[in-house]
């Protein structure tokens, strides 16, 4: 019986493989994990003892017929290239690098791939995978991915066309977000005499009871707005200030990763496909 492979084992790398384990939707005795940096595994060998370590990325490759690529996305090409010789169009190629598109992978390699963006969020088993794949994707490959992803968090599968909005919205999502409360914050300790930890603190419990209401109660946004903001008050006023100020903010967010994104692509391309 194939293994699954997992080249990689870095902070994303990790965070995924764990919840795999954790979720037990993949054996330990069914896994095969390769890195650079093998002393990254010693952990994961004494708790998953049955795991194998492979001593580098070929050897895994002539073991497995699904394989996730856990590397940066400068690596993905080079990975793909060194393990060639052993794989097929039958074998499944599964990345989590946003910025190469599936077009430069197809490029090298002819079989099946799946690219797939998760969130930092699904460390605590929430938040959305974003998942693309090629034609040459089987359904069965597809169901893979789903169950797989889907066992800490959401999946939702888009086209290419649509990913780097749907990037911003759900993988950036958590850095904007705190960003964002990290200023409110601030701004709230320079017009008064509370510690950044107070502030904080608050900001953090009632961000949290804020999504906990919306999702459990069944509320949209609008709904949250018009329960706090009464007419006249004094929450209204900030909501004013907010529609004002804020689109044209996040508008400029939108531009700045859009254009982060074409630049990669324009060294990807020159260096993959010229």
């Amino acid at each position: 019986m194939d293994k699954i492979g997992f080249i990689g084992y870095g902070s994303m790398g990790s965070m995924i493989t764990k919840g795999i384990l954790s979720s037990n939707i993949i054996a330990p005795e069914d896994m095969i994990i390769s890195t650079r940096s093998p002393n990254k595994l010693s952990k994961l060998e004494k708790e998953y003892p049955k795991i194998e370590i492979a001593l580098d990325n070929v050897s895994l490759a002539d073991k497995c017929q699904r394989i996730f690529l856990f590397v940066g996305t400068a690596e993905v090409m080079s990975v793909i290239e060194e393990i060639k010789p052993k794989i097929s169009e039958d074998t499944h190629i599964i990345y989590i690098s946003a910025g190469l598109p599936i077009e430069i992978v197809e490029s090298k390699f002819k079989g099946k791939i799946t690219k797939v963006i998760p969130s930092l969020t699904s460390k605590v088993g929430e938040g959305v995978s974003l998942v693309c794949h090629n034609k040459k994707v089987a359904i069965e490959d597809v169901d893979f991915v789903r169950t797989v992803f889907g066992s800490f968090g959401s999946v939702k599968t888009i086209e290419e066309e649509d990913l780097e909005v749907a990037t911003d919205l759900t993988s950036c999502a958590p850095a904007f977000i705190a960003q964002i409360f990290k200023e409110f914050s601030s701004a709230a300790i320079s017009k008064s005499n509370l510690t950044q930890e107070d502030a904080e603190e608050m900001v953090i419990k009632t961000l949290y009871g804020t999504v906990k209401l919306i999702y459990e109660e069944n509320m949209g946004f609008d709904e949250v707005v018009s329960r706090v903001a009464t007419k006249g008050g004094i929450t209204e006023e900030g909501i004013k200030v907010l529609q004002n100020r804020t689109p044209a903010m996040f508008d400029e967010l939108f531009k700045a990763t859009s254009q982060k994104n074409k630049n990669s692509k324009q060294i990807l391309n020159k260096k993959w496909l010229n």
